[in-house]
């Protein structure tokens, strides 16, 4: 029973093989190493800094964010046809820039205030919002951090939003109550502002062209019956990678130029490009350098013990078997190899973090190898190891019996 749990006998003699010339195995394994371990950390530190800017790009939202470089006219049905496409993540539409703000925003408990406030309109998913909620009504808002400390406001404070506009010669006042839902640390622009639900950015607007606004009370003249059309939009891509091809097939369909912050992503791209490019040359050409090295080194020990595989044959061992032999020890070389190399990355890839600590935020890298990059290279390496002991195996396969007896 025990005889047949024991390896075939190719594998034991290629395994005996490899113990009797341990020094020249080691040898050929840290060589093997020697080449493998630069490789992983050239890779490793290719997917960590291009990682690491991805990274940073797709953290702050406003390299996915897409405007309009000049103010236009934009229906509901054209913001729901930017909405309905996958690769947006959130698209609200803006009303004119001199609309957008309120004459004081005060806080009477307090008594603070503060005067020509910002205001965004804001939605579900706005990445301006952070986690928090949107506001629900026209009477809520959401403040910047900036925002809230100046008027020493938190959720649920009551405040006071004023409106003003001159019509007919008059000064007119609007005031509505509002409470604050919430207070958010996102890439609120300006850094003091409020994010508010989209009637009230744009009852602002009607106040302040003179028109009355009935669900807030505010008096005026009648509003028009038509559809309304918004001076601008602020689009966001799902991804910085969709940015460039979102921006331009929006630009197209509405007949408008876009802004975008595509320049910095196509730096990002570029580089990518430019290391790949850099890896893979280094790496073919180190490859190339350790097949040969493999190959003939596997073809030295075949020729070596040629009188040795020989008599093998002779005694009836099969050719095919033979071959195995040199794949096998291949198959080991490339596994210790695979080790030694993995172990060096590990260690200098704690080392540079160690040395670019500084330059890194809390759970980034300056080289990044996964468990299944690590895979695709021990593969990779494996294919190659059997494909260089491949000609050697050809070799062993081809002697004949009778070089025994003749060299005997």
């Amino acid at each position: 029973m025990r005889r047949h749990l024991r390896p075939p006998l190719p594998l034991r003699l290629a395994f005996q093989d490899m113990v009797a010339d341990r020094r020249l195995s080691l040898c050929q394994i840290l060589a093997l190493a020697a080449v493998l371990a630069p490789l992983l950390v050239l890779f490793g530190l290719r997917e960590g800094v291009i990682g690491t800017m991805a990274d940073r790009l797709v953290r702050d939202p406003a390299n996915r964010l897409i405007v309009p470089v000049a103010s236009g006219g934009f229906g509901a049905d054209d913001i729901a046809a930017i909405a309905a496409d996958p690769r947006t993540a959130f698209v609200t539409p803006e009303t004119r820039a001199i609309a957008a703000g309120l004459a004081r925003l005060r806080n009477p408990e307090a008594r603070t205030s503060i005067s020509g406030l910002a205001i965004q309109p804001t939605g579900q998913g706005d990445p301006m919002l952070g986690r928090l909620p949107a506001p629900e009504g026209p009477d809520r808002l959401v403040l910047s951090r900036a925002a809230a400390e100046a008027l020493q406001a938190g959720p649920g404070t009551a405040l006071i939003a004023e409106v003003s506009r001159q019509r007919g010669g008059r000064f007119e006042l609007a005031r509505l109550p509002v409470t604050v839902a919430g207070i958010t640390d996102g890439p609120v622009r300006p850094e003091t502002a409020a994010l508010v639900h989209l009637d009230l950015l744009t009852a602002t607007e009607d106040f302040r062209e003179g028109l009355a606004v009935p669900a807030l009370g505010w008096r005026g003249d009648p509003p028009p019956d038509r559809p309304r059309r918004y001076a601008r939009f602020r689009l966001y891509a799902s991804t910085i990678y969709e940015v460039e091809g979102l921006a331009a097939d929006t630009a197209r369909h509405l007949g408008v130029e876009l802004r975008t912050n595509g320049a910095e992503i196509r730096r990002m791209q570029a580089l990518d490009r430019n290391l790949g490019r850099v890896f893979w040359m280094v790496a073919g050409l180190a490859g190339i350098g350790c097949l040969v090295a493999l190959a003939a080194n596997l073809r030295a020990q075949v020729e070596r013990k040629r009188r040795d595989l020989a008599v093998l044959r002779l005694i009836g061992f099969p050719a095919r078997a033979l071959v195995v032999v040199p794949l096998t020890q291949a198959a080991a070389f490339a596994a210790g190899a695979l080790a030694l190399a993995g172990l060096a990355y590990l260690g200098l890839a704690e080392a540079l973090d160690r040395v670019f600590a500084g330059d890194l935020a809390p759970g980034e890298r300056i080289a990044r190898l996964s468990a299944e990059d690590f895979g695709i290279w021990a593969a990779v390496t494996l294919a190659a190891a059997l494909l260089a002991a491949g000609w050697a195996g050809v070799r062993a396969a081809g002697i004949a019996p009778a070089e025994g007896l003749r060299d005997g």
